[in-house]
């Protein structure tokens, strides 16, 4: 039987139903990867940086020992071609998108992707 620690108490008070119930399929997804032994993100890909200057993403914290990829992306609109580093600089064609970073976790079970916050470009 699964239990519930102090923190999901926490976070189903703090959440109205329809946001918790929202999180199911979610969840489903990542105790069959977990089962599965592939990579499962417990905390989210997160961009930083000055606005304007270079952007930073930090890949999360992955269950299950995986390498990373990175690919960075006009969210809603397409991947940013050769920027597949930890870091991206912002160029006058990003100007009014969100830029957001898209980690691929992969290990011998197979990949799992997850995409971090975005950031408005100027």
């Amino acid at each position: 039987m699964a239990t519930v620690s102090p923190n999901d108490l926490a976070f189903i008070q703090a959440h109205t139903l329809p946001v918790v119930m929202g999180l199911k399929p979610r969840l489903a997804v990542a105790k069959g990867d977990l089962a599965a032994g592939r990579p499962v993100c417990t905390i989210a890909p997160a961009v930083t940086g000055p606005v304007g200057s270079v952007l930073t993403c930090a890949p999360g914290t992955w269950l299950n020992a995986p390498t990373y990829a990175y690919q960075w992306r006009r969210r809603g609109v397409a991947n940013i071609p050769a920027a597949t580093a930890t870091t991206y600089t912002l160029v006058a064609g990003d100007s009014g998108y969100l830029i957001e970073c898209q980690v691929t976790a992969t290990n011998g079970a197979g990949p799992v992707t997850a995409r971090s916050n975005a950031i408005s470009a100027p």
